[in-house]
């Protein structure tokens, strides 16, 4: 059983680089989903916010505090400050996913390297530049990656899992008090 860490968890990985953990407010969380012409139609209900959609399911659009990240050919996340009054259209499903997800923020020279001992991905910056997302797992737990700075990841995970997923992650550091 994982112990619970008192955030932010603060540590080295086994290469002496500087890492901290901590839980960051997630803001509002929204799921649209569509299925025929859902480029169309989402990208239509997005440009009416200033928001666009991606064209793949690795980049991600921002602007200000607001992402957008298409996970799949007919759906995409919005994570934003505030919530965000998505106009009813008859073939595009909004979700509010606000409380099923916190956001843990790993920052630090050791960010990327730490991250790379848990998830096969090449978190290099030139693999994964300012911008880019991935979903993977991490220890059996669907995560979304998300790199916001050279040396930032913020890293959407279920709420049910924040406890004991912050604490294996905190497992791979070198505490420091």
């Amino acid at each position: 059983m994982a112990k619970k860490h008192q955030s932010p968890v603060r540590g080295t990985t086994s290469d002496g680089l500087p890492v901290t953990i901590r839980e960051v407010e997630l803001g509002t969380l929204t799921q649209l989903a569509g299925w025929e012409d859902f480029d169309i139609l989402a990208d239509g209900i997005l440009r009416k916010q200033a928001l666009s959609l991606p064209s793949d399911c690795r980049s991600s659009f921002r602007r200000g505090l607001t992402s957008v990240w298409r996970i799949a050919p007919d759906r995409v996340l919005v994570r934003s400050d505030t919530a965000m009054n998505f106009e009813a259209v008859d073939e595009i499903v909004t979700l509010d996913l606000s409380h099923s997800r916190v956001c843990l923020r790993l920052n630090g020279r050791g960010a990327a390297s730490l991250l790379s001992r848990m998830v096969a991905l090449d978190l290099s910056e030139a693999g994964f530049p300012i911008g880019t997302f991935a979903q993977t797992a991490i220890h059996h737990v669907s995560v979304l990656i998300d790199r916001v700075g050279m040396e930032e990841f913020d890293l959407c995970i279920p709420t049910t899992f924040a406890v004991s997923l912050t604490g294996f992650i905190a497992e791979h550091l070198n505490q420091v008090a």
